[in-house]
């Protein structure tokens, strides 16, 4: 396993800044392929370019290098130009070509990643614009996504169903670090609104899991739909319930605790890699490997370490795994997934799981006190 410090921001960061940079129509590009090289499409995601957002920002932050500030502007600068409304909020892609539109789709996983974007681009230039923008967009969101009787937002302004916890879950990522950048109370307001619908709806406590799929009333969507568990998900909402319980005094612990091991019994295989999806009771229904799900065993495990006391050895361990199966090569490309043989089964690298991997490596980074350049900086 190389070091940390070294990989991030040395090895994978600074290839993708510029692999995936589109110089002739501006942003970056969703995917390379398997050997490096940029695919073009017909349009630029929100999502890829928000992601970028955070993660140049966030190199930015750890390394003070010239090519991730210029890379996270980049970013900025795309979406702003040909993203953002004047209401706020900011559409899901714009199409290339000499002359760049919008499409018109308002997407609420979309407008969590630009609330997460802008908060880390102002921990890494302390441009109160942001802070601005980020309030209008969660202006926009109770304008035009909030539902004021069931609770929580939907999922665009169509109303689309089945309504999801992950946007929730991502929007709560966002509240927290907006608040860990600018100290304002309302984003922790925000946040723990999310929480009690954690507790109210996405939970079941019957089994330790997440629910995935609800109705408009949010209640657990009818039939397979509504027993669909992510064990990646339940990994994420670990990390965040306790980083919660940090901000906030909330004890969460019991249920982060519940959530990792109904993920440590059913959703780790033998090699030690995190499974796609698996039912309430723990049946495994897809076992194939995603990396993305084993970036955030990494971050759940490091949780534990730092606020419940288990073994940073855990989150080695979770590390290790990812970098044996994903990244044999220590490179800049990955195997996005595996199936449970170990066969490759993408053919493409997609940017937007740049975002996991930096969260996850600068939180190792933060917490093992013998990594290379240890950076103390609370996310």
């Amino acid at each position: 396993m190389p070091d940390q410090r070294t990989f991030l921001l040395e090895t994978l960061l600074p290839f993708w800044a510029e692999r995936a940079l589109d110089e002739q129509d501006g942003g970056f590009f969703s995917e390379l392929t398997v050997a490096g090289e940029p695919l073009r499409t017909a349009s630029k995601s929100c999502l890829v370019q928000a992601r970028l957002l955070y993660v140049f920002s966030h190199a930015y932050v750890l390394s003070k290098e010239t090519w991730a500030l210029t890379a996270a502007t980049h970013a900025k600068t795309f979406m702003e130009r040909h993203l953002l409304t004047q209401q706020g909020g900011w559409f899901t892609a714009a199409q290339e070509g000499a002359r760049v539109q919008s499409l018109e789709v308002f997407d609420l996983y979309d407008q969590a990643f630009v609330l997460f974007g802008l908060a880390w681009w102002y921990k890494a230039t302390g441009d109160r614009a942001a802070v601005r923008r980020a309030h209008h967009t969660i202006e926009f969101l109770g304008n035009d996504l909030l539902d004021p009787i069931h609770g929580g937002w939907h999922e665009n302004v169509e109303r689309s169903l089945p309504r999801r916890q992950n946007p929730h879950m991502h929007l709560l990522e966002a509240m927290h670090a907006l608040y860990d950048a600018t100290g304002e109370t309302f984003w922790l307001d925000h946040a723990a609104a999310i929480i009690r619908l954690f507790r109210d709806r996405f939970y079941d406590p019957a089994t330790g899991s997440l629910r995935e799929y609800l109705n408009e009333d949010l209640s657990p969507a009818a039939g397979a739909p509504g027993r669909i568990r992510e064990p990646g998900h339940h990994m994420e909402w670990v990390w965040l319930l306790l980083h919660h319980q940090r901000l906030t005094g909330d004890n969460l612990t019991e249920e982060a605790e519940r959530l990792f091991a109904s993920t440590r019994r059913s959703g780790i295989n033998d090699q030690g890699l995190v499974i796609e999806v698996m039912d309430a009771d723990g049946l495994v229904l897809d076992p194939a490997m995603l990396l993305w799900p084993q970036t955030e065993a990494v971050k759940a495990a490091l949780a534990r370490h730092e606020f419940v006391g288990a073994s940073f050895s855990d989150a080695s361990e979770f590390l290790e795994a990812l970098f044996r199966h994903h990244i044999p090569d220590n490179g800049p490309l990955w195997i996005n997934r595996l199936s449970p043989e170990g066969e490759h089964m993408a053919d493409t690298v997609p940017t937007r799981v740049l975002y996991h991997l930096t969260l996850c490596l600068a939180e190792y980074m933060r917490l093992d006190p013998s990594a290379k350049g240890a950076e103390q900086i609370r996310l």
